[in-house]
């Protein structure tokens, strides 16, 4: 295959899984709606830098080390999985009130950070992420890729990550969605909530059920 038509093909695979919603879309889209766009945005970077981590382990053939590892995997499994059900606990509960409309600051410092960990916590809790990279590549790239078309391809899956995000917190800040929001906030939080500490409580299972 042409080196170049490899980098389209693992980008445009990539890009198919944007269409099925997630815990990466949901816990950006519900910092966007609740903090604005920046807060999105720093959550939406802290997804697109997991996928960083998981996909150029895959590219590197690091993937079986997690795997054939047990007990990193399952390590991962359950505290991700823990951490999912926490933040889908904290939504349910509700209580937060989102910031006015007209005028939404840019977060400070550690709370940007907290956001950036919120999105790359949700995207690393899952380990199986680097096992789709991974299936990924094994499909595209084959020994006689040229290492530019591996690195090409690696770049190109996390920069789509990253305009994904920044498309989806510009979309989901904007004025008229978060006045949506602001009538229907306590029934959004509890379905983004559900269904972070549903995903969560399937990542807990399985981590236990791999012991």
């Amino acid at each position: 295959m042409d080196p170049l038509h490899t980098v389209l093909l693992t980008v445009g695979l990539f890009a198919f899984t944007f269409l099925s919603p997630g815990p990466n879309l949901l816990v950006v889209v519900q910092t966007s709606l609740a903090s604005g766009r920046a807060a999105g945005a720093m959550a939406g970077l802290g997804v697109a830098t997991g996928d960083a981590i998981y996909s150029g382990l895959g590219l590197f053939g690091m993937a079986t080390l997690i795997t054939a590892g047990g007990t990193l995997f399952t390590v991962i499994q359950l505290l991700g999985g823990a951490y999912l059900v926490w933040y889908g606990w904290r939504l349910l509960r509700g209580g937060s009130r989102i910031p006015d409309l007209q005028a939404v600051p840019a977060p400070r410092r550690a709370e940007a950070w907290r956001y950036f960990r919120r999105g790359l916590i949700t995207d690393l809790a899952n380990p199986q992420t680097v096992l789709f990279f991974a299936s990924i590549f094994s499909v595209t790239l084959r020994p006689d890729t040229p290492a530019w078309a591996k690195l090409a391809a690696w770049l190109g899956l996390v920069g789509a990550s990253v305009l994904w995000r920044v498309l989806l917190c510009q979309v989901f800040s904007r004025a008229a969605m978060r006045r949506i929001y602001t009538r229907c906030q306590r029934a959004l939080e509890c379905l983004a909530g559900v269904g972070l500490a549903l995903f969560g409580l399937r990542l807990v299972y399985e981590g236990w059920a791999r012991r």
